[in-house]
């Protein structure tokens, strides 16, 4: 069924759909947008940000895999401020100062507390919400340097707008990005994972990054991880029943015992 419903879901201007099957008892706790999850996870955004869309379309291109999907979202806008280290330290700005006013300016700083009879109000100071919408505004932030004058931000730093991802997914406690995917009709899963493998070493990914399978798939490694000791213990198994029924039937049963000759 998804098989005839994914090709005219394809065709559906503006929207991708994903099925997969409903399933009561499911192995694996991570959730996706299909049944198999690939996770790379990184101590560095700027690594994930440039290496998880290329690890996206090398697996796309699979034959293999299917309705492949990622949860990285880098579509967002970052404005960046870079500041001249001798510029502001000519003009007696320090680093500390700079992030202090810009704090009070953009992160909520609780300046004092109003206590009442039954209650007490924490005083917040911040920026008119007009000039939240605008990275423009910087330009109207003036910092109190310690010679005692007051210097434009835009005297000792300037802004860059950057592509950002909009929100950085964990697994654990490291950034990950995580690649579902379903299986092509006719294909293994012990298939799957040795294509992707090889697509990993074609397009050469950093030491810094490194690939897990998550969820329904990592129950299928650790599966395969311990499947060469439930074989072993199944032969020892086997041989012991084996040697336990074969005493049973060549040792003479203390009923009958052997008959002696006459002489």
């Amino acid at each position: 069924m998804i098989d005839r419903l994914r090709p005219k879901l394809n065709s559906v201007p503006g929207a991708r759909g994903i099925l997969q099957a409903s399933q009561t008892l499911k192995i694996g706790a991570k959730p996706g947008n299909a049944q198999y999850q690939y996770t790379l996870r990184s101590d560095s955004v700027d690594d994930l940000v440039q290496w998880g869309p290329i690890v996206f379309d090398q697996m796309r291109k699979l034959r293999e895999l299917t309705d492949v999907d990622t949860d990285q979202q880098n579509s967002g806008l970052q404005a960046r401020l870079v500041y001249d280290r001798q510029t502001a330290a000519r003009l007696g700005i320090t680093t500390q100062l700079m992030d202090t006013t810009l704090y009070n300016a953009f992160g909520q700083s609780q300046v004092s507390t109003m206590y009442t009879s039954l209650n007490q109000y924490h005083v917040v100071m911040e920026v008119a919400p007009k000039f939240w919408q605008d990275p423009q505004a910087l330009n109207y932030v003036y910092i109190h340097s310690n010679t005692g004058g007051v210097v434009p931000l835009s005297a000792v730093a300037h802004f860059e707008k950057r592509i950002a991802p909009l929100a950085v997914n964990h697994d654990g406690q490291f950034p990950a990005v995580t690649i579902s995917f379903n299986l092509a009709p006719g294909v293994a899963l012990s298939d799957a994972v040795q294509a992707i493998g090889q697509a990993e070493q074609k397009i050469g990914m950093p030491a810094s990054i490194r690939s897990v399978y998550s969820g329904t798939m990592r129950a299928f490694q650790d599966s395969l991880s311990t499947q060469p000791m439930l074989i072993a213990a199944a032969l020892l198994a086997v041989y012991i029943v084996l040697e336990c029924s074969m005493r049973v039937i060549f040792t003479p049963s203390r009923f009958f015992p052997p008959c002696r000759r006459q002489e």
